[in-house]
């Protein structure tokens, strides 16, 4: 399918009433709605908390909003996930109400859909390399340098991301899943230093399996990073901050030409998450999308026969709900826009 324009959001909302978030959701996201995460409602619906259920050794802190893996005896749990991985038990890994409450408020909306407009509906799930980079064992240690663990937790995340499937297309058959890297913008630096091709094997592990349940599958990556990295991926939408770093994605345009040739889409993260929205109105966000259209034709893309999407920069979780809904009903305007 060739997307026009049509809006969505990256996942979390600053809303803690589920009822709400998907209220605002539906009437906004009327062709892509997507399943809110509430981390205001609760630390458990933390990006990273989230997907946390079964995480051998996991501890859990949500006094201080912590959470780490004690790698002191884990190996039985290992055991354990990997048997239920093994059998495809998928209720195993299923992401809980008190983890996920926004999932199932989502759900109980499109029991009774609130549009006759979906064309997709849309989840996330936490990247394996971001997870196994921001979770660390008890020294401190990041578990990316943990093969065995890391290992496993790719495993957690591809049974999560497949019973979230399953449990969409109870309710509608099209479904995109996004896989959230926000780690990548330390990829290269001298802080992070990971055997980069191993890292990625896991991501494509995550995208293969996505795939294998019927979905589409896209990446989002809210800061600038190697874009090349990603845009040689088996993933079908790439959903980058273009109101920041389209200069900086521009710079890969023979990876942009050679990934835009199967006909793969963006996702333009137009609208900017912060309270730079305070500045913007529906013009000139239009003007700025075409100027980054212009720097792409300008390395000699066809810009106008894209497959596009538009979305927030990144998630609008940290945001008040008032700045929250100016960057949501600023994506909805811009959608309509830009649709021809």
């Amino acid at each position: 399918m060739k997307f026009n324009f049509e809006a969505t959001g990256v996942g979390s909302v600053p809303f803690a009433n589920a009822k709400e978030a998907c209220r605002i959701i539906f009437d906004n996201f009327q062709s892509i709605p997507f399943w809110p995460q509430l981390s205001k409602r609760s630390f458990l619906e933390n990006m990273y908390a989230q997907f946390s259920e079964k995480i051998p050794g996991l501890v859990i802190d949500e006094k201080n909003k912590n959470i780490y893996v004690d790698t002191s005896d884990i190996a039985s749990r290992i055991e354990e996930v990997y048997e239920k991985y093994l059998e495809g038990d998928l209720d195993f890994f299923a992401l809980s109400e008190n983890y996920a409450r926004g999932f199932y408020e989502f759900l109980e909306c499109l029991k009774a859909p609130q549009s006759k407009n979906i064309k997709f509906v849309k989840g996330q799930v936490i990247g394996p390399i971001s997870y196994a980079l921001f979770l660390t064992d008890q020294n401190k240690k990041a578990i990316i340098y943990d093969k065995d663990i890391f290992e496993v937790l790719t495993k957690i995340l591809v049974m999560k991301a497949r019973w979230q499937i399953k449990k969409l297309k109870k309710y509608f058959p099209n479904t995109i899943i996004f896989i959230d890297e926000p780690y990548l913008v330390s990829i290269g630096s001298s802080f992070v230093n990971i055997n980069i091709e191993a890292a990625f094997e896991r991501f494509d592990e995550l995208v293969k399996a996505i795939k294998g349940e019927g979905s589409l599958v896209g990446a989002h990556c809210c800061g600038n990073t190697d874009f090349g990295l990603l845009l040689k991926r088996d993933i079908d939408i790439l959903n980058f901050d273009a109101y920041n770093f389209t200069k900086e994605f521009a710079l890969y345009s023979g990876d942009i030409k050679n990934y835009l040739k199967d006909g793969k889409a963006i996702a333009w993260g137009m609208i900017p998450s912060s309270d730079a929205i305070e500045k913007e109105n529906k013009r000139t966000l239009a003007d700025r999308f075409r100027s980054n259209l212009g720097l792409l034709a300008n390395k000699g893309i066809d810009t106008k026969n894209i497959s596009s999407l538009i979305t927030p920069s990144c998630g609008v979780g940290t945001l008040n709900e008032d700045t929250a809904k100016k960057v949501i009903e600023a994506a909805r305007t811009l959608s309509a826009d830009l649709q021809i």
